[in-house]
């Protein structure tokens, strides 16, 4: 059984927050850059991989999220070292489910200098309740120095969480002025009807 350990750090109310996870000699760093998104918004997740000691390679990243989230194509991104000896990043293409998300590697080097970083975005639909706090949650796949010894953490409520809102209303009949039309005041009014004919009174003045 892997030793799990779990914290958490917000990084200010209603725009990101952030959650940690510790197995082993491996440290993982979720963020979410809208933690209070609209219906409609687009929200990216971040994970970090660091390892402590001898190299490490993670082979998978399995992420959990809400059925109302809808994937946005291209956006699974892995920053990781390069054999050039460089970070690099590359778009990848995920295992998707109406509630997970996962990206595999034939094995990714994993140090203190050398994290893995996996970006992935996601729409808020209409079919997120307004009000309603929904979590995510982070499994893993690593071996250690390459002799294909596999080793494995789940952290299903790791997060972080979001807290979805309602989609701005927007005045149907005129989004400029949400008064709409016909409200006779102003310069340049038509002014009043009388005796069955209009008054101009208010577009030219009076002689």
């Amino acid at each position: 059984m892997i030793a799990l350990a779990v914290g958490a750090s917000a990084l200010g109310a209603g725009v990101a927050t952030a959650e940690t996870a510790t197995s082993g000699a491996y440290t993982f760093t979720r963020t979410v850059d809208n933690a209070s998104p609209k219906v409609g918004d687009t929200i990216t997740y971040t994970t970090v991989s660091k390892k402590s000691g001898i190299d490490g390679y993670i082979s998978r990243f399995t992420e959990t999220h809400a059925a109302c989230l809808t994937f946005v194509p291209g956006s699974a991104k892995v920053t990781k070292f390069h054999v050039g000896g460089t970070m690099t990043e590359t778009t990848e293409t995920p295992e998707l489910t109406a509630t997970t998300l996962e990206v595999t590697s034939a094995g990714w080097i994993n140090n203190g200098s050398k994290p893995v970083t996996m970006k992935t975005s996601y729409t808020v639909t209409a079919s997120c309740a307004p009000g309603t706090v929904y979590g995510s949650g982070l499994a893993v796949g690593a071996t250690v120095m390459g002799n294909g010894f596999q080793s494995s953490a789940n952290f299903a409520n790791l997060g972080p969480s979001i807290t979805v809102r309602a989609a701005d209303v927007v005045d149907p009949v005129d989004p400029v002025d949400p008064t709409g039309p016909g409200t006779g005041g102003g310069t340049g009014s038509l002014g009043s009807l009388s005796g069955g004919l209009g008054s101009l009174g208010g577009l030219f003045g009076s002689s």
